[in-house]
């Protein structure tokens, strides 16, 4: 059965690149009638606000994103054992930000910096293998990727939590996710999270890469663009369908005005593969 996912972050409000994704994975799972979790990311607990969550969960209820049942936000989870199975692949990093804006000749990074340095404390890195590395995305095609061009990934910060490299991976395979619908901007840094499922003895699930949503300033959208979120747009009057005649076009489906409606001209390769901008005004609604 397919398993896919909504994964809102209560750090910042329901923006349109948000719903252009939430979309995609709601469709998938609908159009093969399988399953759709919903997951509260809010890893980073400094910055998630529960009025911010309720403000989320209102503005999916408001569009129709349903989902079948609800798993664990991240804060209740336990990554101990997610972080033992990865033991060998870790290694503690003391590198500043002036160190890692200054590369080693050989592109090492913070590998070669503090791999087997054996130092008590810093932040928790997992040490990624060279080599480039395959995997088909739904809408992209055939992707080819060396994940060490972005350097090892933090697993656990200097301050002790852990980071969103290990939870969304940790959790989804702890949920039994095997689809994943997320925007274009993570498309290669897939490559990064392949090597971390396949550390933790687990089969990457499906990937399906959305267009990427940008604002009237060509910036990726993001809670400064306050008239791109849902509220905004429901504040002003607009409809669920004014946001679906929008959106959905983005994902291959034009004309229609409703997921409902979607559903059967639903495919994962169709749509534009973006970027895709909107206005700042919230004209384009």
């Amino acid at each position: 059965m397919l398993v896919g996912r909504l994964a809102p972050t209560p750090s910042g409000l329901l923006h349109l690149g948000n719903v252009c994704a939430f979309a995609g994975a709601w469709l998938s799972a609908r159009a093969a009638d399988g399953r759709l979790l919903l997951r509260i990311e809010d890893v980073d607990r400094e910055r998630a606000r529960p009025d911010v969550e309720q403000a989320l969960r209102d503005d999916l209820a408001w569009l129709g994103l349903t989902w079948d049942v609800e798993t664990p936000r991240q804060s209740a989870r336990d990554y101990a054992p997610a972080l033992a199975r990865l033991a060998p692949r870790l290694y503690r990093c003391q590198c500043t930000r002036a160190m890692r804006a200054a590369p080693l000749p050989d592109g090492a990074g913070c590998q070669g910096r503090c791999d087997g340095k054996g130092y008590a404390t810093g932040a928790v890195r997992f040490r990624l293998e060279a080599g480039s590395l395959s995997f088909i995305d739904c809408r992209w095609g055939p992707q080819h990727a060396d994940p060490r061009r972005f350097g090892d990934p933090i697993l656990v910060r200097r301050d002790g939590l852990v980071s969103y490299n290990l939870a969304v991976v940790a959790d989804d395979i702890d949920d039994g996710v095997n689809d994943v619908v997320r925007g274009s901007d993570l498309l290669e840094y897939t490559a990064v999270q392949m090597q971390l499922w396949s550390a933790l003895d687990a089969a990457a699930p499906r990937w399906l890469h959305t267009p990427l949503v940008l604002g009237a300033d060509g910036r990726k959208l993001s809670k400064s663009h306050g008239s791109a979120h849902v509220g905004a747009m429901r504040d002003a009057g607009a409809t669920p369908a004014d946001v679906w005649r929008l959106v959905l076009p983005w994902l291959g489906i034009a004309g229609a005005t409703s997921l409902a409606e979607a559903v059967p001209r639903w495919e994962p390769s169709g749509g534009p593969l973006g970027p895709i901008t909107v206005s700042a005004s919230g004209a384009d609604l």
